[in-house]
């Protein structure tokens, strides 16, 4: 029943009254659950609170824009282009962040460098922030799920810790490996940085 709770909260509807949604339902399991409450049409997300209602607000906003509905196959073009180089980063920082890591993802060792992207720590604020350690090199779909605070980092023992709906995932095999650190010691994630960015992440 638990697991039945944990759907309905990722599909944003009320759970079961006294049953708290199961925090590590099984991949296979959440969407036939989906499907038999008339769900698997909705997107379901791991992320919460706060951060769960900003991107609801997001796919909102990009909805009511037409940018799910491109009219000009060009203009789409672009439009996808654009999202890209937005998503890696401002070009000086990953450049940095690429020579810091020596051109592999932090987490996963990806040696791809299109596929790798500038992820700040603690969020973008000023040029300030572009510092090399509030930074790390991230594989795009690390740096989407470490945005959302589902994916973290041990700021003492440099070890990758992930969010309990993670753990039945492709990600499991993320949990407690070793965080790559950067090539020169003034370049290496801050440990301030990383202990605010594990104070978001609500499920530690």
């Amino acid at each position: 029943m638990q697991n039945i709770s944990h759907v309905l909260d990722q599909a944003g509807k009320p759970w079961l009254p006294g049953l708290l949604p199961a925090s590590n339902v099984g991949a296979k399991v959440e969407p036939k659950l989906a499907k038999l409450l008339g769900l698997s049409g909705e997107t379901l997300t791991s992320a919460y609170g706060p951060t769960r209602g900003l991107l609801e607000q997001e796919a909102t906003a990009a909805e009511a824009s037409g940018s799910f509905s491109p009219i000009d196959e060009v203009d789409e073009r672009q439009r996808v282009l654009a999202a890209i180089v937005r998503r890696r980063g401002q070009p000086a920082f990953r450049k940095a962040l690429l020579d810091a890591y020596g051109g592999c993802c932090a987490m996963t060792g990806c040696d791809a460098a299109d596929a790798l992207e500038a992820a700040h720590i603690v969020p973008y604020r000023n040029a300030s922030s572009n510092a090399v350690p509030n930074g790390l090199l991230l594989r795009a779909d690390i740096h989407t799920l470490f945005d959302l605070y589902l994916v973290g980092v041990d700021p003492y023992s440099r070890k990758i810790t992930i969010s309990p709906s993670l753990r039945n995932s492709v990600y499991a095999e993320l949990q407690d490996s070793p965080l790559a650190l950067a090539r020169a010691t003034e370049k290496i994630a801050s440990e301030a940085s990383l202990t605010w960015h594990r104070s978001q992440c609500n499920w530690r």
